[in-house]
């Protein structure tokens, strides 16, 4: 896939109704759902992204959103565990330094993170953490800074995403919404990017804007994952 321009390319619909309660986020695991429906929506997106490794070599990829409570950070968790049941080593990158909630999703301390990394206080394998998940660790936000875009900018970050890019067959990176500064800033240092919007919130002006700042960036732009949708019909699977 190359950069979106006039084309949109949706990568999966997914089903959740995410809270805004940090408490309730690990029911939103597919790890913990009985049902393997969602499970099921996430092996598509995983298989979608092998697709397009066939034909770029990548391994850094960003998930963005419109705005914020769209889903994005528990769809990040939920596809590193599907990544992981597939032998696939993935670190989870919580890059969104203003809000971070990953820490949250997977129930693991944020005492030391990213932060502790960017201002070379603690050294790359240091603040790596594990996770429930098979293959899959984490690297938290840590303490909020006051000058989250600053840090991100620097050359130490993209120092150590080369560093877990040789050691991690996928590194996902969990950013504030796109229309943050930050975002621009981390897309225009990782290979590729995907959108996450929430069906019949999400105004379609709102995600043209995104897609436009993004193309100003040198990242690849994916493709979109549709969140929190609704079955049309009574089939197990959800028509793409």
């Amino acid at each position: 896939m190359t950069k979106i321009k006039n084309k949109i390319f949706l990568l999966s619909k997914i089903k959740t109704k995410e809270k805004k309660v940090s408490k309730k986020r690990p029911r939103m695991l597919v790890s913990n759902k009985k049902s393997s429906e969602q499970a099921e929506q996430f092996r598509i997106i995983r298989t979608n992204i092998e697709f397009i490794n066939q034909k770029r070599n990548l391994k850094q990829i960003l998930m963005t959103s419109a705005q914020s409570k769209e889903g994005k950070s528990t769809v990040i968790a939920n596809l590193a565990d599907i990544m992981g049941r597939q032998n696939l080593k993935v670190l989870i990158i919580d890059a969104d330094l203003r809000k971070p909630s990953q820490h949250h999703i997977l129930r693991v301390p944020n005492s030391v993170g990213l932060t502790d990394i960017l201002r070379k206080k603690l050294n790359y394998k240091d603040c790596i953490q594990k996770t429930i998940f098979v293959n899959v660790e984490v690297l938290t936000a840590g303490i909020t800074p006051h000058n989250p875009s600053e840090l991100l900018s620097s050359v130490v970050f993209r120092e150590a995403l080369d560093y877990y890019s040789q050691r991690y067959d996928y590194i996902l990176i969990d950013s504030p919404p796109a229309v943050v500064v930050d975002t621009q800033i981390l897309a225009n240092q990782i290979e590729g990017t995907i959108v996450v919007v929430e069906e019949n919130n999400t105004k379609k002006h709102e995600l043209q804007n995104i897609l436009t700042l993004l193309q100003k960036t040198d990242t690849t732009m994916l493709g979109i994952i549709l969140n929190k949708t609704k079955r049309k019909n009574h089939s197990r699977y959800y028509n793409y």
